[in-house]
C-alpha cells in the first residue's frame, strides 16, 4: 500500500508542490502505526527524489525530513507539518485583505493548492467571484482545478489557453502559484508567461501566490513544462503574510 502510494506520487503529473507534499505527507502517516523500517523509507526517499527539481518546495521537504529516518522521524514529520502546514491559509488571507473582490473576475492559470485554498477563501468573503481557469497545456491539469472549484461551488468557465489574450481586457486580475522565485523572476507553468504579459498590456495586476521555501538566488527550470518569468510593475508577489510589487 505505501509503496503504491509513492508510485501514484511519482506518476503525478497535475498536482502543483504543496499538493505533492501534501500526499507525501499522508503517506508517511498511513505508515506511522505500522512502524518501518529504516530501509523502507530510504526507498521512498530514493523514489521521491525523481520529482522535478523545479518543484522545489518537495524537495524542501524531503531534504529537511530524510536526514530524520530513524526513530524520531515521525515527530520530525509533525514538526515540519506545524510549521509550515497553515501557511496556504495566511497567504489566502492576505490575498483576500487586499482588495475588494466582490463581482470580479480572476483568471488563474495551471493547478495549485496554493490558488484553491486563495480561492476558496476569497469565495467565502466576497461574493460574485467568477473565476476563469485555463486548461493549461500541456497536460491539461487546469481541467482537474476547474473541476475542484465546481466542487466547491465556485463560479468557474473553463477556457483554452489561446483565449487569455482576448479575455485579459475583462479580467480584474490573475492569480498564479508559483514553484520557485527570486527578487526579479519566477518559476511556473509554462503559460504563465503568456499570462502576465497579456494582463500587462491590459492594464491589469497578476497576483503570484508564494512560499518562503520557494525563494532562492538562482532559478533552475529544470523541464520544458516551467518557464520564468520576470517580475514587473503589474505583478504583486504575496508570501506568508507580506506583499511586494
Amino acid at each position: 500500500m505505501f509503496e503504491r502510494q509513492i508510485i501514484d506520487i511519482l506518476a503525478d503529473r497535475d498536482s502543483g508542490s504543496s499538493q505533492l507534499v501534501d500526499r507525501i505527507q499522508r503517506a508517511f502517516h498511513c505508515v506511522e502505526n505500522n512502524h518501518p523500517d529504516e530501509r523502507q523509507l530510504r526507498w521512498a526517499f530514493g523514489r521521491l527524489r525523481h520529482i522535478d527539481g523545479s518543484m522545489v518546495v518537495v524537495h524542501h521537504l524531503l531534504d529537511t525530513l530524510e536526514p530524520a529516518i530513524g526513530p524520531t522521524f515521525f515527530d520530525s514529520l509533525r514538526q515540519y507539518e506545524r510549521e509550515w502546514g497553515d501557511l496556504p491559509r495566511r497567504v489566502a488571507t492576505r490575498l483576500s485583505e487586499l482588495r475588494d473582490w466582490s463581482n470580479r473576475n480572476v483568471l488563474t492559470h495551471s493547478r495549485s493548492g496554493m490558488l484553491l485554498e486563495a480561492i476558496r477563501r476569497v469565495t467565502e468573503d466576497y461574493e460574485g467571484v467568477n473565476v476563469w481557469q485555463t486548461r493549461s497545456e500541456p497536460g491539461g491539469e487546469g481541467v482537474a482545478q476547474y473541476r475542484e472549484l465546481q466542487e466547491l461551488g465556485v463560479a468557474a468557465h473553463l477556457v483554452e489557453d489561446s483565449q487569455v489574450p482576448e479575455l485579459a481586457s475583462s479580467m480584474d486580475a490573475a492569480w498564479l502559484g508559483v514553484d520557485q522565485y527570486s527578487e526579479e523572476m519566477y518559476v511556473n507553468k509554462v503559460g504563465s508567461k503568456s499570462v502576465a504579459e497579456a494582463m500587462s498590456r491590459a492594464g491589469k495586476t497578476t497576483f503570484v501566490l508564494g512560499d518562503p521555501r520557494k525563494r532562492g538566488n538562482t532559478l533552475s527550470v529544470s523541464s520544458d513544462l516551467f518557464e520564468a518569468v520576470p517580475f514587473t510593475r503589474d505583478t504583486c508577489l504575496i508570501s506568508a503574510g507580506k506583499t511586494s510589487r
